[in-house]
């Protein structure tokens, strides 16, 4: 079916999400957002994908989300200590209108960038994506996609994933230097994933203040079989090396999933 066909159809839940985002939507992008104007049910969607958004901000509240926020601008920076929040579950409105500011990154597949990798560990797309919210004085923001995400002294990072038809999950960081830390979890193996509603967005339990200066990447792989920690740190230092250091020509891990990228800017 065409993109056209789609349209005439109704505007995918992905495609809202990344509408939604800011996000390029290429050569249909006039077409879709026409559609997304004229009809009253897309429209009706992207209201509901706007409460979701208000409805998370509620739920984990700015105070609790970037909680030692005002006490690190003053210059009391901790090291990378995850700070414990609750879990956000949408509700079942939110769920049928999908989660708001959910972009899926795919990149390109030539060895420049992150992206789908060929061989046994193909990438297998299956709705899956992330999105990574930024809590600071000023509020709450969704980190860029495409671009680098400028970072104030202070700030903390919470990811979000859709797992699609994935089971598992493992996040890490690497920085210009080449130094890579887990995230979540921090040893062991994968997180096994919940077995909700494949569209739906939740968030990991921790929040995450990047320490030092310099850029840092995060890196989620999200798979259908648990993966080391261990065995993942040294894949993401292997993609570095191969890159000499050039985030920009970073390849895929050499880790079967499908993985998605952000890349900071810290202060």
């Amino acid at each position: 079916m065409n993109m056209a066909n789609q349209i005439e159809e109704h505007i995918g839940d992905l495609t809202l999400r990344r509408r939604r985002a800011g996000e390029a939507l290429g050569p249909d992008a006039e077409a879709i957002e026409a559609h997304a104007t004229s009809c009253a049910d897309c429209r009706a969607r992207i209201r509901a994908l706007d409460d979701e958004q208000r409805s998370f901000e509620q739920e984990i509240s700015f105070d609790r989300f970037a909680a030692g926020v005002e006490r690190a601008a003053r210059g009391n920076r901790t090291v990378r200590r995850p700070m414990r929040a609750r879990v956000w579950v949408p509700s079942l409105a939110g769920l049928a209108a999908a989660a708001a500011m959910l972009v899926a990154v795919l990149h390109p597949s030539d060895g420049e960038g992150p992206g789908r990798r060929h061989g046994p560990n193909r990438i297998k797309t299956g709705g899956a994506g992330i999105t990574v919210r930024v809590a600071g004085v000023d509020g709450q923001r969704s980190a860029r996609v495409d671009s680098t995400e400028p970072l104030s002294r202070g700030e903390r990072l919470r990811i979000g994933y859709t797992a699609g038809n994935h089971r598992y999950l493992i996040a890490l960081t690497i920085d210009e230097r080449g130094v890579v830390q887990a995230l979540s979890p921090e040893k062991g193996a994968s997180l096994t994933l919940s077995d909700g509603t494949p569209s739906a967005t939740r968030y990991l339990p921790d929040s995450w203040e990047l320490d030092g200066s310099g850029i840092e990447r995060i890196i989620v792989v999200m798979s259908d079989s648990p993966i080391d920690v261990d065995t993942a740190k040294r894949a993401a230092r292997a993609a570095y090396d191969k890159a000499s250091g050039n985030f920009a020509r970073m390849p895929s891990l050499d880790l079967p999933g499908e993985q998605f990228v952000r890349t900071f800017a810290k202060p």
